[in-house]
């Protein structure tokens, strides 16, 4: 059941894509230099004429924006705001970008370390000193939640089984109770296992650092200060005309994924957004409007595996060159696929966002790179 899928782990499949599509060098070796690369006129229409082809085939629809230096290159619309309207996206449809989300608390949590309210080493326990499981409270740090190596595992809001928990758990502490009593699946630092969990706890201490409730923090702190006016929390059911919706196939029947995953965005994404905010956000990261260079800088190399510091860090290690490395974060549940990466050296920004299935969106945020490294290939 595709429901089941969605539950186990929201963007587990970018986990799959990232090793898929680009295969992670586990040692981080320094990168072979390369040179400076801007996609050309032609590489865009092919771009293009390859996202046209995945909507033709039903696998593709969304938004697809391509920038350099944070000037934008490419963007376009493809395809429908919702399979069962006429309505076509355009450029300023929102979409949920369920995993993806997850760089808003990264930030927040960043923001605290900061302000010297956190450091990477602060334990659970220290934060919520209530905290039911003693052993997580106690072992789990900062670093071990933002690299989805604490063994928190994910969290019962997914599929058509979890509805009584959505209805029940809406704020951050009722989500964080579903769970709290549990014990790391494994010693925490020992292994990684993308969860969602971790970052339902990471919201829950940003909450409590601040004093402001989860979703009021990312507007005054993340979103306001990016520009970020089309971004933020809206409910499955919105019946708003520039919200994109998604379907779940669920017991060969197509239903809206609202039957099947968390009502509203929660500190392990699933907010709204734009292409044209993505971007605003990516540049107010990397121009240090949000978080200081430094600790960004940190936040985005590979600290484990695949993981910066709530981030994707990846393309890196024995074979690749410089140019390969990015960083960002996807996503994906039932009817939504999400990618948003940042190749440093070339200072490109790929970002697509889309209302189907993975995994149309990922080939297509890969796409310029992966031509550019057969090209590079055949030379």
């Amino acid at each position: 059941m595709k429901s089941s899928v969605s539950m186990l782990f929201w963007g587990l499949a970018i986990c799959i894509a990232v090793f898929i599509i680009t295969p992670i060098a586990l040692a981080a070796d320094h990168p072979v230099a390369s040179k400076k690369y801007v996609a050309s006129a032609v590489e865009l229409a092919a771009l293009d004429g390859f996202a046209l082809g995945l909507v033709e085939a039903e696998r593709f629809s969304g938004v697809v924006l391509v920038a350099s230096e944070g000037k934008v290159i490419f963007e376009k619309a493809y395809g429908l705001i919702d399979a069962e309207e006429e309505a076509v996206v355009d450029t300023g449809t929102r979409f949920n970008l369920a995993s993806a989300g997850k760089m808003f608390t990264s930030t927040a949590v960043l923001q605290q370390i900061a302000r010297g309210k956190l450091t990477l080493d602060t334990t659970v326990g220290e934060v919520l000193a209530d905290y039911p499981n003693k052993e997580f409270a106690a072992k789990v740090t900062v670093r071990h939640l933002l690299t989805h190596t604490s063994g928190a595992g994910d969290i019962d809001l997914f599929g058509l089984e979890n509805a009584r928990n959505r209805t029940s758990a809406r704020s951050v502490a009722q989500m964080l109770a579903l769970h709290h009593d549990r014990a790391p699946a494994f010693e925490p630092g020992a292994q990684q296992e993308y969860g969602n969990f971790s970052f339902v706890v990471l919201g829950r201490m940003v909450e409590v650092l601040s004093g402001k409730d989860f979703e009021s923090y990312l507007k005054q702190h993340v979103f306001e200060p990016a520009g970020m006016t089309r971004t933020g929390f809206a409910d499955c059911t919105d019946p708003a005309a520039d919200i994109a919706a998604g379907y779940a196939q669920v017991n060969d029947k197509s239903l809206r994924n609202c039957e099947t995953l968390p009502a509203r965005g929660f500190p392990a994404g699933g907010q709204v957004s734009t292409a044209a905010d993505m971007l605003r956000f990516v540049e107010s990261l990397r121009s240090g409007a949000l978080v200081s260079a430094p600790l960004f800088a940190d936040a985005i190399r590979p600290h484990h595996e695949f993981m910066g510091l709530g981030f994707f860090a990846t393309g890196y290690g024995p074979g690749y060159t410089s140019r390969e490395f990015r960083w960002g974060h996807g996503g994906s549940a039932d009817g939504i696929c999400t990618d948003v990466r940042t190749y440093p050296e070339t200072a490109e920004t790929i970002i697509v966002l889309s209302n189907k299935d993975i995994p149309g969106c990922f080939a297509i945020a890969n796409f310029l790179h992966r031509q550019w490294d057969l090209k590079a290939r055949n030379d």
